[in-house]
């Protein structure tokens, strides 16, 4: 019998299985009498490996659980770290002291050691003390060009260029979470990076981030003035 026939029949064999449960009911001697190849114990039979199995499923639910439980204390304590920071953020006078505040945070809290305020110099003019963190209009558009495509919330790597531009020379950054700020995130930019390439990834829960962005847009008009 070819490679093909033997699979052919294993798959009929399998089938048949499959279309009479009570297969092995009519022929209970077969659960102790098939002896199947295993890797530490030789031979066991069927019952035996249903059984091997079945603690393998629980043991995986096991697992599943415990890492639900860990990802909502994770979510529990991030989300907690949001909302600490909101009334220290509501506190500050200065774009300068913003940004001090997010990064010291969530340095200390989340282990996140870049974050980056800019501003777009065509849209917002900072006060003459905080004019370092003013964006020229071309660079401004070329990110919301790319790497964000028109999006207002970006998750993912980051080239050498981008990374010296959002979070300055010899920054150790390899993936960022970059916000837009303003209803239509013509405003400016807020941006968060890690030195781990996997931190940031496509598709990540933005609705945290998207909140805070929220809250610093409306703080932006105290601590700056619109070109409108």
């Amino acid at each position: 019998m070819g490679a093909l026939e033997s699979m052919l029949e294993e798959n009929r064999i399998a089938d048949y299985l499959k279309q009479h449960p009570d297969f092995f009911l009519r022929h209970k001697e077969l659960l102790e009498e098939i002896a199947v190849p295993h890797e530490q114990r030789g031979t066991v039979s069927l019952f035996d490996v249903k059984l091997e199995r079945q603690r393998e499923r629980l043991q995986q639910l096991e697992d599943e659980r415990q890492e639900l439980l860990a990802n909502a204390t994770r979510n529990e304590f991030i989300f907690r770290v949001y909302t600490d920071v909101y009334p220290a953020l509501f506190a500050c006078t200065s774009m300068r002291q913003l940004w001090k505040c997010l990064h010291s945070t969530f340095r200390e809290r989340l282990r996140i050691p870049a974050c980056a305020l800019w501003v777009n110099q065509a849209r917002v003019k900072a006060k003459r003390f905080d004019k370092p963190y003013e964006m020229e209009y071309p660079l401004f558009q070329r990110l919301c060009l790319y790497p964000m495509a028109d999006q207002l919330v970006y998750f993912g790597r980051v080239n050498d260029c981008d990374r010296e531009l959002i979070f300055g020379q010899g920054s150790l950054v390899h993936s960022m979470a970059l916000l837009r700020l303003g209803e239509y995130g013509e405003w400016g930019f807020l941006a968060f990076g890690h030195a781990n390439p996997q931190h940031y990834q496509p598709g990540m829960d933005s609705l945290l981030l998207e909140q805070l962005g929220r809250f610093v847009t409306l703080l932006l008009p105290t601590l700056a003035r619109s070109c409108e």
